[in-house]
C-alpha cells in the first residue's frame, strides 16, 4: 500500500513527493510552526537537564558526556523510555505530521515507530578527529528485502546548516539497491547479510555507488521541516562540527495492516515497559529503557516509576492500544 505517485502510477503529486520517489530523500517544509518546532527543542533542553547531571543550557562548559543522560554518536538519545515521555508522544501526534505520511501510504490508518530523538550539543574541546565525526553509512533495511518498505522521517527543531550536523543521504542510491548487494555479495560473510533491518556500507561500497552518479548531500533544513528518506537510501547522521545544537526527532509511520498480529502484540508489550524501537513500526526491534549499567543513571532508572502519557484516541491508535 503506497501512494500512487511512489508506485509510479500518476505524475501529479507534490515537488515533496517526486523527490521522494526519484532521489530517494525530500524535504517537506514547515510541518510545524517554528513555535511549534521551539516548543518542543525547549522540552528537549529540559530533559537533558532533569538528570541533575549539570547540563545547563545556557552554559556552554556544561556540554560533557559526564554531564548527560547515555547517547550514542554524540547524541542520540533512545533509552530512558524517552519514547514515551508526554513532550514526544504530543510531537508524534501533530495532525500536519500525521497527514505527511498518511498521503505517503493513502491511508489514515497508521503505526507509529516508539522511536527516540537527536539531542546534539556540541562539545566544543572535541578535537576533528574524534571517531564520532566519521560517516557511518547504512541503511534501515535488509539486503534481502529490495523493495521499498519503509519510509523515514526526521522533524527538524532548529535552525541545521552546513556544519550543524544532520541527516547526510547518498541521493540515488535508492535506485541501486538490488544491484549493489548483487555486486558485493562476496561481502556478505558466512552468515549472509543482516536480516533485521539493518546494514552498514564499507568504504568501498559507498564508493561504488558515487562511481554509479550517486551524490553525498548533507540535508539542511529550518525548525519545523520534515526530512524524509526511503529505507533503501543509504544514510547517515552526522555530529554538528559548529558549535550549534541539533535537535530533531525521528518519526515513522506506517500502515497499521502491515503489521502481523503478533507483531501488534509485541508492540502493546513493548509499550507496557516503555522501551523503544528501531524506526520501522511494523516490524519490533527493542531498544531498552534502562541504560548500560556502568552509567551514573542507572540506579535512578531502576527506581524511576514508568511514564505514563496521557495520549489521545488518536495517539492510542497510532501506538496500537486502540484498534481502527
Amino acid at each position: 500500500m503506497l501512494s500512487k505517485v511512489l508506485a509510479g502510477e500518476v505524475k501529479d503529486a507534490p515537488e515533496w513527493m517526486m523527490n521522494l520517489k526519484t532521489k530517494g530523500w525530500t524535504i517537506v517544509p514547515g510541518v510545524l510552526s517554528p513555535e511549534k518546532a521551539q516548543h518542543y527543542a525547549d522540552q528537549g533542553y529540559s530533559w537533558l537537564e532533569s538528570w541533575g547531571l549539570g547540563f545547563d543550557r545556557d552554559d556552554r562548559n556544561t556540554r560533557k558526556p559526564d554531564q548527560l543522560p547515555f547517547s550514542i554518536r554524540g547524541g542520540l538519545y533512545a533509552r530512558y523510555g524517552l519514547a514515551h515521555e508526554q513532550f514526544v508522544w504530543d510531537l508524534r501526534s501533530e495532525p500536519a505530521l500525521v497527514d505527511v505520511f498518511s498521503k505517503i501510504w493513502g491511508t489514515d490508518e497508521l503505526l507509529v515507530s516508539f522511536d527516540g530523538l537527536n539531542l546534539s550539543v556540541p562539545d566544543s574541546a572535541r578535537e576533528p578527529t574524534d571517531a564520532v565525526f566519521a560517516p557511518w553509512a547504512h541503511v534501515d533495511q535488509s539486503p534481502y528485502r529490495t523493495n521499498l518498505q519503509c519510509v523515514q522521517g526526521v522533524l527538524n527543531l532548529l535552525p541545521n546548516g552546513p556544519q550543524d550536523g544532520g541527516l547526510t543521504v547518498l541521493e540515488g542510491s535508492h535506485a541501486l539497491y538490488s544491484q549493489l548487494w548483487q555486486h558485493f555479495d562476496h561481502k556478505k560473510g558466512a552468515d549472509g547479510w543482516n536480516k533485521f533491518e539493518q546494514q552498514n556500507l564499507d568504504a568501498e561500497m559507498s564508493q561504488w555507488l558515487e562511481n554509479q552518479g550517486c551524490r553525498w548531500v548533507k540535508v539542511c533544513a529550518q525548525p519545523g521541516d520534515l526530512l524524509l528518506w526511503e529505507s533503501r537510501t543509504v544514510h547517515y547522521g552526522s555530529v554538528p562540527s559548529s558549535t550549534n545544537d541539533r535537535f530533531a526527532a525521528y518519526v515513522c509511520y506506517k500502515p497499521a495492516v502491515h503489521a502481523s498480529e503478533e507483531t501488534k502484540k509485541e508492540r502493546l508489550e513493548v509499550f507496557a515497559k516503555k522501551h523503544g524501537t528501531a524506526h520501522d513500526p511494523t516490524i519490533v526491534r527493542v531498544t531498552p529503557r534502562l541504560p548500560p549499567d556502568d552509567h551514573p543513571t542507572y540506579q535512578a532508572m531502576l527506581e524511576k516509576p514508568l511514564q505514563e502519557p496521557v495520549l489521545t484516541q488518536r495517539a492510542r491508535q497510532l501506538a496500537g492500544l486502540e484498534a481502527y
